[in-house]
Protein backbone atom coordinates (compact mmCIF):
# COMPACT_ATOMS: atom_id res chain seq x y z
CA UNK A 1 0.00 0.00 0.00
CA UNK A 2 1.91 3.21 -1.03
CA UNK A 3 2.28 5.91 2.29
CA UNK A 4 0.07 8.48 2.23
CA UNK A 5 2.01 11.85 1.68
CA UNK A 6 1.70 14.21 4.88
CA UNK A 7 4.79 16.43 4.56
CA UNK A 8 4.17 19.92 5.55
CA UNK A 9 5.51 22.88 4.52
CA UNK A 10 8.77 24.14 6.13
CA UNK A 11 8.70 27.65 8.16
CA UNK A 12 9.35 29.62 5.77
CA UNK A 13 7.46 28.43 3.41
CA UNK A 14 4.28 28.39 5.11
CA UNK A 15 5.48 32.63 5.95
CA UNK A 16 5.40 32.77 1.98
CA UNK A 17 2.04 31.18 2.41
CA UNK A 18 0.64 33.60 5.04
CA UNK A 19 2.44 36.94 3.20
CA UNK A 20 0.61 35.89 -0.23
CA UNK A 21 -3.08 35.65 1.01
CA UNK A 22 -3.04 37.92 3.66
CA UNK A 23 -5.06 40.07 1.69
CA UNK A 24 -7.43 37.43 0.75
CA UNK A 25 -8.15 36.63 4.32
CA UNK A 26 -8.52 40.29 5.30
CA UNK A 27 -11.47 40.07 2.73
CA UNK A 28 -12.87 37.32 4.06
CA UNK A 29 -12.97 38.90 7.28
CA UNK A 30 -14.58 42.10 5.77
CA UNK A 31 -17.04 39.92 4.03
CA UNK A 32 -18.23 38.18 7.29
CA UNK A 33 -18.27 41.82 8.99
CA UNK A 34 -20.64 43.54 5.85
CA UNK A 35 -23.02 40.77 7.31
CA UNK A 36 -23.14 40.97 10.82
CA UNK A 37 -23.15 44.97 10.45
CA UNK A 38 -19.78 44.89 12.29
CA UNK A 39 -16.43 46.57 11.34
CA UNK A 40 -13.97 43.71 10.55
CA UNK A 41 -11.50 45.56 12.13
CA UNK A 42 -13.08 47.31 15.60
CA UNK A 43 -14.47 43.86 16.07
CA UNK A 44 -11.69 41.81 16.03
CA UNK A 45 -12.78 39.89 12.33
CA UNK A 46 -8.90 41.01 11.19
CA UNK A 47 -7.01 39.60 13.80
CA UNK A 48 -9.46 35.66 13.92
CA UNK A 49 -8.83 35.44 10.31
CA UNK A 50 -5.03 36.33 10.68
CA UNK A 51 -4.52 33.48 13.20
CA UNK A 52 -6.41 30.84 11.39
CA UNK A 53 -4.35 31.65 8.43
CA UNK A 54 -1.34 31.18 10.09
CA UNK A 55 -2.31 28.02 11.77
CA UNK A 56 -3.77 26.76 8.44
CA UNK A 57 -0.05 27.60 6.97
CA UNK A 58 1.67 25.31 9.00
CA UNK A 59 -0.27 22.25 8.38
CA UNK A 60 -1.01 22.69 5.12
CA UNK A 61 0.38 19.47 2.98
CA UNK A 62 0.62 20.40 -1.00
CA UNK A 63 1.08 16.61 -1.78
CA UNK A 64 -2.43 15.87 -0.78
CA UNK A 65 -2.84 18.30 -4.45
CA UNK A 66 -5.41 20.76 -2.42
CA UNK A 67 -5.28 24.45 -2.93
CA UNK A 68 -4.51 26.11 -0.34
CA UNK A 69 -7.33 28.61 -0.53
CA UNK A 70 -9.47 25.25 -0.52
CA UNK A 71 -7.92 23.93 2.44
CA UNK A 72 -7.73 27.21 4.50
CA UNK A 73 -10.95 29.01 3.10
CA UNK A 74 -13.24 27.10 5.60
CA UNK A 75 -11.32 27.45 8.95
CA UNK A 76 -10.65 31.27 7.79
CA UNK A 77 -14.36 31.63 7.69
CA UNK A 78 -15.14 29.55 10.76
CA UNK A 79 -12.38 31.61 12.53
CA UNK A 80 -14.43 35.32 11.42
CA UNK A 81 -17.60 34.54 12.09
CA UNK A 82 -16.67 33.02 15.65
CA UNK A 83 -15.17 36.56 16.20
CA UNK A 84 -18.59 37.78 14.93
CA UNK A 85 -20.63 36.02 17.17
CA UNK A 86 -18.39 36.78 20.06
CA UNK A 87 -19.07 40.43 19.25
CA UNK A 88 -22.71 40.27 18.80
CA UNK A 89 -23.40 38.36 22.21
CA UNK A 90 -20.80 40.54 24.26
CA UNK A 91 -24.03 43.43 24.18
CA UNK A 92 -26.00 40.46 25.89
CA UNK A 93 -24.31 40.52 29.05
CA UNK A 94 -25.20 43.86 30.85
CA UNK A 95 -25.96 47.52 29.69
CA UNK A 96 -22.09 48.60 29.92
CA UNK A 97 -20.91 46.26 27.68
CA UNK A 98 -23.79 47.69 25.12
CA UNK A 99 -22.63 50.97 25.37
CA UNK A 100 -19.17 50.08 24.38
CA UNK A 101 -20.44 47.71 21.39
CA UNK A 102 -22.06 51.44 20.77
CA UNK A 103 -19.52 52.87 20.50
CA UNK A 104 -17.89 50.48 18.35
CA UNK A 105 -20.71 50.80 16.15
CA UNK A 106 -20.32 54.73 16.06
CA UNK A 107 -16.19 54.33 15.70
CA UNK A 108 -17.19 51.97 12.65
CA UNK A 109 -19.45 54.89 10.84
CA UNK A 110 -16.93 57.24 11.62
CA UNK A 111 -14.36 55.61 9.77
CA UNK A 112 -16.48 55.16 6.74
CA UNK A 113 -17.46 59.46 6.74
CA UNK A 114 -13.47 59.80 7.32
CA UNK A 115 -12.19 57.16 5.33
CA UNK A 116 -8.49 58.80 6.52
CA UNK A 117 -9.18 57.08 10.08
CA UNK A 118 -8.15 54.21 9.34
CA UNK A 119 -4.67 55.11 8.15
CA UNK A 120 -4.11 57.30 11.57
CA UNK A 121 -4.91 60.35 9.35
CA UNK A 122 -6.94 63.29 10.69
CA UNK A 123 -9.62 64.99 8.13
CA UNK A 124 -7.59 68.10 8.28
CA UNK A 125 -8.65 70.23 5.23
CA UNK A 126 -5.84 71.98 3.22
CA UNK A 127 -7.94 75.46 2.75
CA UNK A 128 -7.72 75.53 6.93
CA UNK A 129 -6.61 78.82 8.37
CA UNK A 130 -4.28 78.51 11.78
CA UNK A 131 -1.48 76.44 12.95
CA UNK A 132 -1.11 72.91 12.91
CA UNK A 133 -2.44 72.52 16.81
CA UNK A 134 -5.39 74.21 16.07
CA UNK A 135 -5.71 71.87 12.71
CA UNK A 136 -6.10 69.32 14.54
CA UNK A 137 -7.87 70.42 17.08
CA UNK A 138 -10.78 71.46 15.06
CA UNK A 139 -10.63 68.11 12.78
CA UNK A 140 -10.61 66.04 16.61
CA UNK A 141 -13.49 68.83 17.32
CA UNK A 142 -15.18 67.39 13.89
CA UNK A 143 -14.83 64.03 14.63
CA UNK A 144 -16.88 64.44 18.22
CA UNK A 145 -19.70 65.97 16.34
CA UNK A 146 -19.95 63.41 14.16
CA UNK A 147 -19.77 60.56 16.54
CA UNK A 148 -22.36 62.58 18.66
CA UNK A 149 -24.68 62.85 15.66
CA UNK A 150 -24.44 59.15 15.25
CA UNK A 151 -25.25 58.43 18.68
CA UNK A 152 -28.40 61.00 18.38
CA UNK A 153 -29.90 58.63 15.76
CA UNK A 154 -29.04 55.20 17.96
CA UNK A 155 -31.04 57.17 21.06
CA UNK A 156 -34.14 57.10 18.74
CA UNK A 157 -34.76 53.65 20.00
CA UNK A 158 -33.73 54.11 23.56
CA UNK A 159 -35.51 54.03 26.70
CA UNK A 160 -33.21 55.94 28.61
CA UNK A 161 -34.78 59.34 29.40
CA UNK A 162 -31.38 61.03 30.18
CA UNK A 163 -30.09 59.74 26.18
CA UNK A 164 -33.55 60.78 25.17
CA UNK A 165 -33.03 64.49 26.36
CA UNK A 166 -29.84 64.68 25.08
CA UNK A 167 -31.27 63.45 21.34
CA UNK A 168 -33.81 66.18 22.02
CA UNK A 169 -31.21 68.99 22.52
CA UNK A 170 -28.94 68.08 19.43
CA UNK A 171 -32.09 67.69 17.40
CA UNK A 172 -33.52 70.93 17.97
CA UNK A 173 -29.69 72.11 17.15
CA UNK A 174 -29.83 70.53 13.81
CA UNK A 175 -33.31 71.55 13.18
CA UNK A 176 -32.29 75.58 13.29
CA UNK A 177 -29.96 74.66 10.39
CA UNK A 178 -30.60 75.84 6.60
CA UNK A 179 -32.52 73.07 4.64
CA UNK A 180 -29.37 71.86 2.59
CA UNK A 181 -27.81 71.49 5.87
CA UNK A 182 -30.12 69.16 7.49
CA UNK A 183 -30.20 67.31 4.32
CA UNK A 184 -26.05 66.98 3.73
CA UNK A 185 -26.34 65.48 7.98
CA UNK A 186 -29.47 63.50 7.43
CA UNK A 187 -28.21 61.79 4.31
CA UNK A 188 -24.79 61.49 5.51
CA UNK A 189 -25.75 59.97 9.17
CA UNK A 190 -28.95 59.18 9.05
CA UNK A 191 -29.33 57.01 5.20
CA UNK A 192 -25.49 56.27 5.24
CA UNK A 193 -24.62 57.76 2.26
CA UNK A 194 -20.70 59.04 1.01
CA UNK A 195 -20.67 62.47 0.76
CA UNK A 196 -19.46 61.44 -3.21
CA UNK A 197 -22.55 59.98 -3.60
CA UNK A 198 -24.57 63.36 -2.19
CA UNK A 199 -22.24 65.38 -4.79
CA UNK A 200 -23.12 63.23 -7.90
CA UNK A 201 -26.29 63.34 -7.02
CA UNK A 202 -26.60 66.78 -7.25
CA UNK A 203 -24.17 67.34 -9.82
CA UNK A 204 -21.71 69.47 -8.15
CA UNK A 205 -17.88 69.17 -7.06
CA UNK A 206 -17.36 66.23 -4.46
CA UNK A 207 -15.14 69.38 -2.93
CA UNK A 208 -18.15 71.90 -2.71
CA UNK A 209 -19.80 68.72 0.32
CA UNK A 210 -16.61 67.85 2.09
CA UNK A 211 -16.08 71.66 2.98
CA UNK A 212 -19.46 72.26 3.99
CA UNK A 213 -19.83 69.23 5.86
CA UNK A 214 -16.78 70.09 7.85
CA UNK A 215 -18.41 73.64 8.57
CA UNK A 216 -22.25 72.31 9.73
CA UNK A 217 -19.70 69.95 12.14
CA UNK A 218 -18.06 72.98 13.21
CA UNK A 219 -21.27 75.06 13.51
CA UNK A 220 -23.11 72.76 15.37
CA UNK A 221 -20.26 71.85 17.67
CA UNK A 222 -20.53 75.63 18.81
CA UNK A 223 -24.45 75.39 18.95
CA UNK A 224 -24.52 72.33 21.01
CA UNK A 225 -21.79 73.77 23.52
CA UNK A 226 -23.95 76.83 23.59
CA UNK A 227 -26.77 75.46 23.74
CA UNK A 228 -28.69 77.42 20.45
CA UNK A 229 -27.40 79.15 17.45
CA UNK A 230 -27.26 82.61 17.97
CA UNK A 231 -26.32 83.20 13.86
CA UNK A 232 -27.61 81.12 10.51
CA UNK A 233 -24.48 79.03 8.97
CA UNK A 234 -24.53 80.63 5.27
CA UNK A 235 -24.87 77.94 2.06
CA UNK A 236 -20.84 78.22 0.44
CA UNK A 237 -21.55 79.66 -3.00
CA UNK A 238 -20.81 76.28 -5.17
CA UNK A 239 -24.08 75.32 -3.10
CA UNK A 240 -26.29 77.96 -3.23
CA UNK A 241 -28.16 76.78 -6.52
CA UNK A 242 -28.66 73.52 -5.23
CA UNK A 243 -29.86 75.17 -1.85
CA UNK A 244 -32.49 77.24 -4.17
CA UNK A 245 -33.37 73.91 -5.52
CA UNK A 246 -33.81 72.00 -3.16
CA UNK A 247 -36.26 74.81 -1.88
CA UNK A 248 -37.87 75.32 -5.01
CA UNK A 249 -39.08 71.53 -4.93
CA UNK A 250 -40.33 71.93 -1.35
CA UNK A 251 -38.04 70.06 0.04
CA UNK A 252 -39.21 69.53 4.17
CA UNK A 253 -35.81 70.01 6.22
CA UNK A 254 -35.65 66.61 8.08
CA UNK A 255 -34.55 67.48 11.19
CA UNK A 256 -37.03 70.37 11.52
CA UNK A 257 -39.91 67.59 10.46
CA UNK A 258 -38.57 65.48 13.37
CA UNK A 259 -38.14 68.11 16.17
CA UNK A 260 -42.29 68.98 15.10
CA UNK A 261 -43.52 65.41 15.62
CA UNK A 262 -41.35 64.79 18.58
CA UNK A 263 -42.59 67.89 20.32
CA UNK A 264 -45.99 67.10 19.01
CA UNK A 265 -45.66 63.18 20.77
CA UNK A 266 -44.93 65.20 23.86
CA UNK A 267 -47.90 67.42 24.15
Amino acid sequence: MEQEATETLSIEEANELVLKHTGWAESIARSVARGWNLDWQQDGLDGAAMEALIFCSRRYTPDRGVPFKGYARRRVHEAATEAARKSKGWEKKNSNQKNERLARAISAELFDIFPGLRSGNLSVSQDESGSDGESVRVSIRQLLVGATLIATRQDLASTDPDAALDYKKALHVMAKLETIHQVILWRIYWEEESMRSVASDWEIDELNVIREHKAILEHVQKALMKGSISQALRVRPGLKQTALQLKRDGTEPPFSKMYKEIKKSDG
